[in-house]
């Protein structure tokens, strides 16, 4: 999609209007376009040499960059990894579009990317706009290693980085296989991994954070929840009684003040003063999950794998 470098900011909101108010009717195909099929379900029409990328989520500007960083061309505040997001971004190669609820909808039409990559179902809201308006808007979603693995190869067949990808997933096979085999005989231990402190909420079933949990040897007390995530209460915490509390870096301060708290008191990790932090990046949707599954595994058992 060609766009000019400048256009007028009333402009540019009346196209997003005629976004939202439109029937989203699709363009027909057009030559030199492929179609793939996101982790949702739908089919996206993406061209052949596809140049600028806009991500709406850190883990998916994560995988673009380690295939191909120059094309990503609009990414979040979020964004951390690796080195070289971070320099294009204080080098003013990369346009900061806001974050994954909140995108700046101008700025994306400014850049007028050729393909626009978002999470899963939450995000859906967001991005019908973008739809609307003619963005081919691909959700990668996986949940485990074998959707990591489909969503990666994917990506390099989009972006023609295919041989590139797959020489990167062979080392990341490697260092899974060798961290298995070296924690093979460890405990496992029932752990409550917090997300956010005001509602609580935490990670459930099929969740990618629910995988990690499992592969650094825990057990997740709320495995259960039919959900990604959700709201919890202390009593279910404390009737399900945690050894390992985790939470995510932010919440120290929350964190601190329930080892005073009745309730809390009761509960075994809490007790026994077993509570770790960790950064919310390292439980993210990319390929370089090793890095937050050794991290809770060193929680867990004090040992690094």
């Amino acid at each position: 999609m060609s766009l000019p470098s400048r256009i007028s900011a009333a402009r540019v909101s009346a196209v997003i209007l005629f976004g939202l108010f439109s029937s989203g009717c699709a363009p027909s195909p057009q030559p030199g376009e492929r179609t793939f099929v996101d982790d949702l379900g739908y089919p996206v029409r993406i061209q052949r040499s596809v140049k600028r990328i806009v991500s709406l989520l850190p883990s998916n500007s994560e995988m673009v960059c380690l295939l191909d960083c120059e094309r990503l061309k609009g990414g979040t505040r979020y964004d951390r990894f690796p080195e070289e997001l971070t320099q294009r971004i204080k080098e003013k190669n990369l346009e900061v579009i806001g974050g994954g609820f909140d995108p700046n909808l101008e700025k994306i039409f400014e850049i007028g990317p050729d393909l626009i990559l978002v999470n899963g179902p939450s995000q859906q809201r967001v991005t019908l706009p973008l739809k609307r308006m003619g963005f081919p808007v691909f959700s990668l979603y996986p949940q485990d290693m074998d959707g990591i693995r489909r969503d990666f190869l994917l990506l390099g067949e989009i972006l023609d980085r295919e041989e590139k990808a797959r020489r990167l997933l062979a080392d990341v096979e490697t260092g899974l296989e060798e961290f298995r085999r070296k924690t093979r005989r460890s405990v496992k231990r029932r752990v409550y991994l917090q997300t956010w402190p005001d509602p609580m909420i935490t990670v459930g079933k099929n969740s990618m954070s629910q995988w990690i949990l499992d592969l650094a040897g825990g057990i997740n007390i709320f495995k259960d929840m039919p959900f990604d995530s959700g709201k919890v209460s202390l009593e279910w915490i404390i009737q399900r009684d945690p050894e390992v509390l985790i939470f995510v870096d932010s919440q120290r301060e929350f964190a601190e003040r329930i080892r005073e708290l009745p309730g809390w008191r009761e509960i075994n990790g809490v007790r026994k003063n077993h509570i770790c932090f960790i950064e919310a990046a390292y439980l993210r949707r990319t390929i370089q999950f090793l890095d937050g599954v050794k991290r809770i595994h060193q929680c867990l058992f004090g040992t690094v794998a």
